[in-house]
């Protein structure tokens, strides 16, 4: 025993070191020459020190910019401003702004050197030409060790020239007598860092202007309004945190307060008996509107629960047409009499199609799924009873008892439009500290107010409010600094919108809320194999019946089972015949009855274009 124990301890090991993965490599250094040319274009030559460990085919690199005339050579040399020519030329393949560089390694160290010319970065204006490129952004997968990026203006050693860094907490840019330079001992995965350069317009003699307007006193303002925010963030958040606490203790208030007083919540007899008799002097139909809150395709069967009760159709149990041996449920129309309604009739119309000499007929497997036909007939069988449910639901939800259930409820009103004012007017507060750009200030406050006049437009309306508190926790996360106010905004945007989104906007009329209360009750009692039997098996396969409907009957059916009710019983109610197959047969799963279930699903995928960024890889 001992020596199978070793010999399974030793596969292991081997499994484990098989699996393990010796596969890596890193960027040791980064060193990137950018001359800016007269016309506008941006020549670059990027020399990258990789260290492989493990066997690779190549290099990436993305550049999400228009770059043009991509090339990849091996070299020796530190410099990355040498002359391409006599360097082994390396096979690069272009897809989707990446290129990859063909260079196999193993367990070495390269020099690889790329070259390209980047178009259409550089805006002229009247006054100054800009430059707002980002080499490396979030897309990048690899820690860039030792980078250092230099970019040149066309004229050598002017002074008129403006910089600044945004997104990059760790580089720092300086002056040389040629330009700018980066410098960062480590630039993360994942990180961004974006570059503007302002420098005279003139020097760009062999590009025309884009546009005709000074900006250089503009574009300056911007960013001293720009770092004054970076600067004082901390200190413009901490004065409105202790209110947003205050806001979130009275929204958790308000949202208890609701919950305890809505009236909604149903205050009456709670007696498991009267409950249980509610529920069963409820109409099946309505009973599975009332769990479902609304009649979805699968209450056709509670229809049809409600017509046999109501002694307008009548069920058995006999052999499918479909498959020798096997059995399925008959509905058969019997003398309707004056009492049935507009609803009844196009059911009729609808699902009795089929006649013989005791009349006209509904066999269930008719809409369960046939193995024998191609999705595509499935779902055209499927896409036919959807439309004739949605015909026959819209006559349903006009009759009497279906109308004016509901009723709006005022404290809802005056909740959302409170929290709305409220998360908005602080969204704008931190909007006018935060580090972004101004455009990128207009365009977020714009749609801020656009969802926010909607939103106390349509005060009831969950859908728009729901869109708002996305917004709101969303680009916050993608535009703002990341502080402790901007925490705490967080989490009041999510502690209201939870409280809005789940208080009840209406509530149900008092009849209403007593029958939904005995449904819950029921289909707690049958999840918890509670709910009473009888002896009478009339009223047990009703009980089963109402099992089916609110989707509750596995347990309820193992009970009936266990019953042994004699054969004549059973076969005078088909039901209970074997429990356990009504449930199986009356299994919403197995019906063509979703389109959606086989539809064809497809998908898309989209590009996003900046200029600059990308990053560096291997393969």
């Amino acid at each position: 025993m001992k020596k199978y124990f070793i010999i399974m301890m030793l596969s292991m090991v081997f499994i484990i070191t098989g699996c393990s993965d010796d596969h890596s490599f890193t960027i040791d250094e980064v060193q990137i020459d950018a001359q800016i040319q007269e016309d506008g274009t941006i020549t670059v030559q990027e020399l990258y020190t990789y260290t492989f460990e493990g066997a690779y085919e190549g290099t990436t690199r993305s550049i999400h910019s228009d770059a043009k005339d991509f090339e990849a050579f091996l070299t020796t040399s530190d410099d990355p401003t040498i002359s391409t020519e006599g360097l082994e030329k390396l096979t690069t393949e272009e897809e989707d702004d990446m290129w990859k560089i063909y260079t196999e390694s193993n367990n070495e160290t390269k020099k690889v050197l790329y070259s390209y010319d980047v178009h259409g970065s550089i805006t002229k204006y009247e006054d100054v030409a800009e430059l707002t490129y980002s080499f490396f952004d979030s897309d990048n997968e690899t820690d860039l060790d030792n980078v250092s990026i230099s970019i040149h203006t066309p004229h050598q050693k002017d002074e008129n020239i403006h910089f600044f860094l945004h997104d990059d907490a760790s580089g720092q840019l300086s002056t040389i007598d040629s330009g700018i330079q980066y410098t960062n001992s480590t630039l993360p995965a994942g990180k961004d860092s974006e570059i503007r350069l302002l420098f005279p317009s003139e020097q760009l003699s062999g590009k025309d202007i884009d546009k005709h307007k000074e900006m250089e006193l503009a574009i300056l303002q911007t960013e001293e309004e720009l770092e004054n925010r970076i600067q004082h963030l901390d200190a413009a958040t901490s004065v409105i945190t202790p209110m947003i606490w205050g806001g979130i203790g009275v929204v958790l208030l308000a949202g208890t307060y609701l919950f305890f007083v809505h009236p909604n919540r149903y205050r009456g007899n709670k007696g498991s008996d009267y409950l249980i008799r509610v529920f069963e002097e409820t109409d099946p139909l309505m009973n599975s509107f009332l769990k479902k809150g609304s009649l979805m395709p699968e209450s056709f069967i509670a229809a049809l629960f409600s017509l046999k009760q109501r002694g307008i159709i009548t069920m058995s149990r006999v052999p499918s047409e479909r498959t020798e041996g096997e059995y399925t449920y008959r509905f058969s129309w019997g003398n309707s009499g004056s009492h049935i309604n507009e609803s009844d009739q196009y059911l009729k119309k609808w699902l009795f199609a089929n006649s013989d000499e005791k009349g006209a007929y509904f066999l269930l497997e008719s809409i369960q799924e046939d193995k024998d036909l191609s999705d595509k007939e499935k779902e055209k069988q499927a896409e036919i009873f959807h439309n004739k449910f949605q015909q026959w639901k819209e006559i349903v939800m006009e009759q009497d008892r279906f109308q004016n259930l509901r009723r709006p409820f005022a404290g809802y009103t005056v909740l959302s439009i409170l929290s709305t004012i409220a998360v908005s007017a602080l969204c704008y507060y931190l909007l006018t500290i935060q580090p972004i750009s101004q455009m990128e200030q207009w365009i977020l406050t714009i749609i801020l107010g656009v969802i926010t006049i909607l939103c106390i437009w349509f005060r009831r309306q969950k859908w728009i409010l729901g869109v708002l508190y996305f917004y709101l926790l969303i680009f916050p996360t993608l535009f703002f600094t990341i502080n402790t106010g901007t925490i705490v905004s967080l989490v009041f945007y999510g502690i209201t919108g939870l409280v809005v989104l789940i208080t009840p906007a209406s509530y149900w009329i008092k009849d209403i809320r007593k029958r939904k209360y005995a449904v819950r009750h029921a289909y707690h009692l049958f999840a918890t194999n509670r709910y009473p039997t009888s002896s009478e098996p009339d009223k047990l396969e009703q009980r089963l019946e109402y099992a089916i409907v609110i989707g509750a009957e596995d347990k309820f059916a193992k009970t009936c089972k266990d019953l042994n009710l004699s054969e004549d019983l059973k076969s005078a109610f088909p039901l209970l015949y074997y429990p356990s197959a009504t449930v199986n047969t009356f299994n919403t799963n197995y019906m063509m009855i979703n389109p959606a279930v086989y539809g064809s699903s497809s998908s898309s995928s989209n590009t996003t274009s900046s200029t600059g960024g990308g990053g560096a890889g291997a393969f």
